[in-house]
């Protein structure tokens, strides 16, 4: 039981730092400046991590700052390509869906970081799993955190002393 807590309590200081670290930088990137950016090209790209065969799109695109043009590479999540057994099942479509939507000339809106120009990310039209990732980690630091207390309650109820029987 000591080391099912110990385990949930780590889990859950770095669920909180992690999710702390992120939610400042989240909140950090909403004050960027917007820009509307030019789809230069979208593509799926092959990722064998582990032997693993996943998938995810790399995307370039192009915007102007201050009459400096800049172009950005910016990458989804990985996924299972078809070839590969998955559940839930075709986990592709949506990654397909965004890609037909976002064929080269299509305008998307870009922050970008006032003091670096070539630094910029998607701000809104998100690809598939991307996007803040902050509420995600409240549930995840929530799950954790529930998962301690009850674990440290059981605790101290069983190693409180029991009334004799009469």
């Amino acid at each position: 039981m000591g080391v099912l807590l110990l385990f949930t309590g780590a889990c859950t200081i770095f669920a909180l730092v992690v999710t702390a670290a992120q939610a400042w930088q989240e909140n950090a990137q909403k004050s960027w400046p917007e820009v509307t950016a030019r789809v230069d090209a979208c593509r799926f790209e092959r990722s064998s991590t582990n032997g693993r065969h996943q998938l995810y799109i790399g995307c370039r695109f192009l915007y102007a700052v201050g009459g400096e043009q800049n172009a950005i590479n910016i990458y989804s999540a990985r996924f299972p390509g078809p070839e590969v057994a998955q559940y839930p099942r075709n986990q592709m479509q949506p990654f397909e869906a965004w890609l037909d939507a976002h064929p080269p000339g299509t305008p998307v809106v870009l922050r970008y970081d006032p003091a670096n120009h070539k630094k910029a990310l998607i701000s809104s039209d998100f690809m598939p799993r991307g996007g803040p990732h902050t509420p995600n980690n409240i549930k995840l630091l929530i799950l954790f955190a529930a998962s301690f207390i009850v674990l440290f309650t059981v605790a101290r109820l069983a190693r409180s002393p029991q009334p004799p029987a009469s």
